[in-house]
């Protein structure tokens, strides 16, 4: 192959060459296994001759004699050049940048802060009593103790020195348990503990066996008034001012309340409305709710029963309605839990000694 040739048969050698080229005018490439010098010449001055296809067959030519002095050198069969390793550019750093990760940041050592203790020496509290606390805390110069409620939520801080006491009041409010928390930092930690300190109920159930819960209040006495339907009854609380409709046909919700709207002026029945034979047209107040709301008439249908008065008590575990249960004595002697967070009922049977006869 003319030397002129062998410069431009690759693109890789021709850029070492021509690099070379500019500084020593001869450069030795390293192309692959078979590769030879080159010598680069910028302006060819002869017009190259058409080399074969790989595929084709040798063309000969007219045999000539050799010098005497020179050997002939072996034929070798056509190979395809093994490719050499890509140039590297003078401009561009020569190392390979390493690759781009992901490093997890380690989240901050406490450094020693801890809480040795956070404690009470009381048993159990009231509601609204005073409580003394007892805390220590290791690697802070200063704590803080919050007063919280049943979500967390902090309501008021005392700041406070790293161990010591304080006597603080409950709040009468609370129920089941008293809750404090601890909290200590140093830059770039901080460390909690909770305190929960149960409380004995303030009030007392007015009937047995007791719920577990505790009462929001004292029982109360009330003239009440009852009257069983088809499938259901209704319940008059006077103190309330409210009538209670509770339905026996397992469909939700499983009962309901209504303001006591009946007064002066109101009719008593609606005398268009014929019960049948041994039932009921309910009156009154009952009879107002019944009559005004369709599908209140629908699930309790006819009343089996006239309107019972009789002396009744409730009583609920919370102040908040829409979470309460609310406890009302029967005029049986039963007491009916009304559920408002589960939408649900039951009657709890009282101590037969205070069942009446």
């Amino acid at each position: 192959m003319p030397i002129m040739m062998r410069a431009l048969s690759s693109a890789r050698c021709a850029w070492r060459s021509l690099l070379g080229a500019i500084g020593v005018g001869i450069v030795l490439a390293g192309c692959g296994g078979n590769a030879q010098p080159a010598i680069v010449t910028f302006v060819p001055t002869e017009t190259p001759t058409a080399q074969p296809s790989p595929t084709a067959a040798p063309v000969s030519s007219a045999p000539t004699a050799p010098a005497a002095s020179a050997t002939p050198e072996p034929t070798r069969s056509p190979t395809t050049p093994t490719p050499g390793p890509s140039p590297t550019s003078l401009l561009a750093p020569t190392t390979t940048p390493a690759p781009f990760t992901l490093t997890a940041t380690r989240a901050p050592t406490l450094a020693g802060l801890s809480v040795e203790y956070f404690t009470t020496d009381s048993e159990y509290v009231i509601p609204g009593d005073n409580v003394t606390l007892f805390w220590s805390v290791r690697g802070a110069d200063r704590a803080r103790i919050f007063r919280v409620d049943a979500e967390g939520e902090r309501l008021f801080r005392w700041d406070v020195a790293a161990a010591g006491r304080i006597t603080v009041a409950t709040r009468r409010a609370d129920r089941d348990v008293a809750r404090f928390l601890l909290t200590a930092e140093v830059p770039g930690a901080t460390i909690e503990q909770d305190l929960l300190i149960p409380l004995r109920c303030p009030e007392v159930w007015f009937f047995d066996p007791p719920p577990d819960a505790c009462p929001a209040d004292a029982g109360q006495f009330s003239a009440q008034a009852e009257q069983t339907f088809e499938r259901g009854r209704m319940i008059w609380v006077q103190a309330l001012d409210r009538i209670y409709v509770v339905f026996e046909d397992g469909v939700a919700p499983a009962w309901a309340q209504y303001p006591d709207e009946f007064g002066e002026g109101v009719p008593e029945r609606d005398d268009s409305l014929a019960p049948p034979p041994g039932l009921e047209q309910p009156v009154r107040g009952f009879g107002l709710v019944w009559r005004s709301n369709p599908r209140v008439q629908e699930r309790l249908g006819w009343a089996t029963s006239p309107e019972i008065p009789y002396e009744g008590m409730y009583q609920s575990d919370s102040v908040e309605p829409s979470v309460a249960t609310t406890y009302l004595r029967l005029r049986d002697g039963g007491i009916m839990a009304l559920d408002a967070f589960e939408d649900d009922w039951e009657v709890l049977l009282p101590l037969e000694s205070e069942t009446p006869e």
